[in-house]
């Protein structure tokens, strides 16, 4: 899905294609050659293995909060406006 700047399902459409590229190609000390699975992620985040399915997927227009988004950042190891930069993913 592909939303207006002006919805504010944007900003979690662009999070939410971060989380899934930053999950991919990690570098952080809990990533397994760059590569992070969505219940590895969970585990370490103390969320569901769902809820990081359905933030990342493109089916599901999933909101969270920013304390998710938090634990998330923190596991990564990746800056938290590095989140919200439209990379077209």
């Amino acid at each position: 899905m592909n939303f207006d700047p002006n919805d504010d399902r944007y900003i979690y459409d662009i999070a939410s294609r971060n989380i899934k590229y930053f999950r991919l190609h990690n570098n952080s000390k809990y990533s397994y050659y760059g590569k992070m699975t969505q219940e590895k992620l969970a585990e370490l985040c103390d969320l569901s293995t769902s809820l990081i399915g359905n933030i990342e997927s493109r089916k599901v227009a999933q909101s969270f909060s920013i304390a998710v988004l938090y634990r998330i950042f923190r596991v990564l190891e990746v800056d938290i406006r590095e989140f919200f930069v439209d990379r077209n993913l």
